[in-house]
């Protein structure tokens, strides 16, 4: 029985004391509401007084969201010709001519990108090539037989797992080169891997290339990347037919 007094008057002891400590948190809280200026609002930095540089920037940032709050009244297109005239100023206040080396990211000679120049469309090429390439089956038979067979339809239906950027376009479209070089450049890639065919050979689906390449080199050599050949697998390849490759590709 002693044993419970002692711990029944420690707890209404301990339970005073914090509401007592509450009660005094609570004064101060309310006394420093009434000698905060009625201006303030929520969320204002304390001392703000004392630091001038940063008050003026403050009034500067509200007259600006004062002057946007105001303009949110305005139709969608005066908003668009609002931040047409900011790019605009922008873009006046930059050098108008830039090298390119100071446009892009720094190449990596050691980050390598494959690159196909198989792609045709029938603009180009009259017809499409490679976008349209058989349907790849699943290895196991039983498991292909639940799954369509035929060719892929472009444009909407392509053969890959993703859909380019510039649409289902042609390899020996000179402004898609140089669009790819551009933005493997901007990815900071430094070496092109290219898919090689010797003169007249191709694989299944597509046809030739071999003429683009020199096309490839130059845009290549305007965008600071090297490129390295990846000659693809052909029939009767043998150590004599892959030294006349390398010859052919150096000398050429």
């Amino acid at each position: 029985i002693l044993n419970y007094d002692i711990m029944a008057r420690f707890r209404r002891r301990t339970c005073i004391i914090l509401l007592l400590f509450i009660l005094f948190i609570c004064s101060i809280m309310m006394a420093l509401k009434t000698l905060r200026p009625d201006r303030a609002g929520f969320g204002d930095p304390f001392g703000l007084g004392l630091l001038p540089e940063l008050q003026q920037r403050t009034v500067l940032l509200d007259s600006k969201q004062n002057s946007l709050n105001r303009a949110q009244g305005d139709t969608v297109t005066h908003v668009s010709n609002l931040h047409s005239i900011a790019v605009d100023t922008m873009k006046a206040s930059m050098s108008p001519v830039k090298k390119l080396e100071e446009e892009l990211s720094s190449p990596n000679y050691n980050f390598h990108i494959f690159y196909y120049t198989w792609y045709g469309n029938p603009q180009f090429d009259g017809k499409y090539i490679h976008w349209n390439h058989p349907l790849l089956p699943h290895w196991d038979p039983k498991i292909a037989n639940n799954y369509p067979k035929g060719r892929h339809n472009p444009p909407e239906d392509i053969g890959a797992n993703f859909y380019p950027e510039l649409g289902s376009y042609s390899s020996k479209d000179p402004t898609v080169i140089e669009a790819h070089m551009k933005q493997m450049r901007s990815a900071s890639t430094g070496v092109i891997v290219l898919s090689w065919y010797p003169p007249g050979m191709a694989d299944e689906n597509g046809e030739p290339t071999d003429d683009l390449v020199p096309l490839v080199l130059d845009y290549a050599h305007k965008y600071n990347l090297k490129v390295t050949f990846h000659i693809e697998p052909y029939k009767d390849r043998d150590d004599r037919s892959m030294y006349h490759n390398v010859k052919y590709i150096t000398d050429k």
